[in-house]
């Protein structure tokens, strides 16, 4: 085909195929003699490449067939698979349900078994709670609660018509903190030594960061002798001398590091 092709353009005297047109061959200088050669020819090529064609058509046919043969199967296949998996699923949520039903027969039988062993025991070993009892108990966690909320300030100097407020004020300057608080001097008044102060403050956070800031206490003009403890109880003051004396050893024994008391146990540094 792309030989006649190529043979009508040059029997037209065609420079390139875009020339080809209606028009053209229309001309007068075309004679019936090349057109009908030309048609000729065409048709000779056309009618030796027909089983060609004829070939070509059936394996298009073919091609075709197979093509939506495979499509099918496809779409087969897709569906045993989203068959196999909502099988799977479905076997796997009836095993959750079944195990999630012996995980909660176990645990009722189990809290079942523990309340009634717990009940023996405290029937048996533990005395019924007093009114009185569970009065002091409530108490004491109330305390320990708003303990919480309070620093313990010593070394304040102490004079007999002072105001409190304006010191504490003063120390927490500076340390830069300025929150709302409640003072009072603690102890039994004496002329040799100064009372510690009891501050109350708002809430945890507040006494926790006072806490942290207040060793900047040491390079205060004012301030350099006074120290900021917790609100501890009797039990846990006793503890804290303990560890004080302990620290006072060790770094008796040992000059040459610095201990320190930090969430309640003793840490040290070389001073250097």
């Amino acid at each position: 085909m792309l030989t006649w092709t190529g043979n009508v353009k040059t029997a037209m005297k065609f420079k390139s195929h875009q020339e080809v047109t209606l028009e053209k061959l229309m001309k007068p200088g075309i004679t019936k003699e090349i057109l009908a050669k030309a048609l000729f020819e065409g048709y000779q090529t056309v009618y030796s490449h027909r089983n060609t064609f004829d070939s070509s058509r059936v394996a298009m046919e073919k091609l075709k067939s197979e093509l939506i043969a495979a499509q099918r199967s496809v779409v087969k296949l897709q569906k045993q698979v989203m068959d196999a998996q909502e099988q799977l699923l479905r076997k796997q949520t009836e095993q959750l349900q079944e195990m999630s039903t012996v995980v909660d027969t176990a645990v009722d039988n189990g809290i079942r078994s523990y309340s009634q062993a717990l009940s023996r025991t405290i029937k048996d070993s533990v005395p019924v709670l007093s009114e009185r009892t569970l009065k002091k108990v409530v108490q004491e966690a109330v305390t320990d609660e708003d303990r919480s909320r309070n620093i313990v300030v010593f070394g304040l100097s102490e004079e007999a018509s002072e105001d409190l407020d304006c010191k504490i004020t003063s120390l927490f300057n500076d340390i830069e903190e300025k929150p709302s608080f409640e003072a009072v001097r603690i102890g039994e008044q004496s002329d040799d030594t100064n009372r510690p102060v009891k501050v109350c403050l708002r809430n945890t956070e507040t006494v926790h960061r006072i806490l942290q800031k207040a060793k900047n206490l040491r390079k205060s003009a004012t301030h350099s002798k006074v120290y900021v403890q917790p609100d501890r109880s009797p039990e846990e003051r006793a503890k804290h001398r303990e560890l004080v004396a302990e620290m006072r050893r060790r770094a008796s024994e040992n000059p040459d590091n610095y201990y320190f008391i930090l969430s309640g146990e003793i840490f040290h540094r070389d001073k250097a």
